[in-house]
């Protein structure tokens, strides 16, 4: 697996943002309409977008038996199920404790590919990267958030068994790195959206629901954006830098929620904030870090050197 470039980290920058984001939306969405709508309605739009995207850039599909269980599995473990827990979740709880419950995806990541991969295997910086991204989102949000635990229990397993559901998908998307982008997030949102889209339209009938406009754009953005958009660079990361390395995204989510309050809303950041990205920041480049080895050529030249002078 390569070493992310300043381009990945762009990347997983932009993720971020249209993550850190996408809660506010979720708030705005489920006010109007129910968790299942919203996640059913944003799941239907961002798949609409990719395949008019994958029309007209001639993009090819996914192919294979493999690819197309693993895009299966995907759009069940990393859209459709997370994405009405989350909802779901957010009708109770703040978004500072869900953001100390989602930040279990990196940890959930990381230790499951030890285990299940040859090429994420855990490493002193991952363990570094993790606690320090933990330390950060705590600082950020607050030690006092962590007293809320507990409290709306249903609530609160939901967002945290979204968090582990995103990570056993992170990893099951490995099986799509060499297949087209496009095309395989386009599929993997088709999937979603065929699993939740009957049980919205049984079980909450949106079309006796009143019309809200500021639900239906808030739906349309979380389309657009944290869903559509989000999906394939999520495909593009994996195969670029692996799933750990995007896991660590949930770390910076929330401080980028910071950052764009500052930046839209001109909400003045604590102290404790600018501090928390700081250790957010360290932790995910802490993460990447690498013991360096000598290359076998060079040792192979060394050795031979020093039998001749013997």
């Amino acid at each position: 697996m390569a070493r992310p470039g300043i381009r990945e980290y762009l990347l997983l920058l932009l993720l971020a943002v249209m993550w850190g984001s996408s809660f506010s939306f979720i708030k705005i969405g489920v006010h109007a309409y129910s968790p299942l709508v919203v996640a059913s309605g944003r799941l239907a739009i961002g798949a609409l977008v990719l395949w008019i995207f994958v029309a007209l850039r001639g993009n090819g599909l996914p192919r294979g038996r493999r690819a197309m269980v693993s895009a299966f599995a995907v759009g069940l473990l990393g859209n459709a199920v997370p994405f009405f827990l989350i909802s779901y979740g957010e009708t109770k709880i703040n978004a500072g404790l869900a953001a100390i419950l989602m930040s279990v995806v990196p940890l959930t990541t990381v230790a499951l590919a030890h285990f299940v991969t040859n090429d994420e295997k855990l490493t002193t910086g991952k363990v570094v990267g993790i606690i320090l991204g933990t330390i950060g989102v705590i600082v950020l949000v607050g030690p006092e958030t962590l007293g809320g635990l507990g409290g709306d229990l249903p609530y609160q397993m939901a967002v945290l068994v979204a968090a582990i559901c995103y990570a056993i998908a992170a990893l099951i998307a490995r099986n799509l790195r060499d297949q087209p982008r496009a095309g395989s997030a386009a599929v993997i949102l088709s999937f979603a959206s065929v699993m939740t889209i009957p049980f919205a339209l049984m079980l909450d009938q949106p079309w006796v629901m009143p019309w809200d406009a500021g639900g239906f754009y808030a739906i349309l953005y979380l389309g657009l954006f944290p869903t559509g958009l989000a999906m394939f660079l999520i495909l593009l990361l994996i195969a670029r830098a692996g799933a750990s390395f995007v896991a660590f995204n949930n770390y910076l989510v929330p401080a980028i929620g910071v950052v764009t309050g500052f930046v839209i809303l001109a909400e003045i950041p604590a102290p404790s904030s600018i501090m928390a990205l700081i250790i957010i920041l360290t932790g995910i480049a802490a993460s990447q870090m690498r013991r360096k080895s000598r290359p076998k050529e060079a040792k192979n030249t060394v050795d031979i050197v020093d039998k001749k002078q013997k």
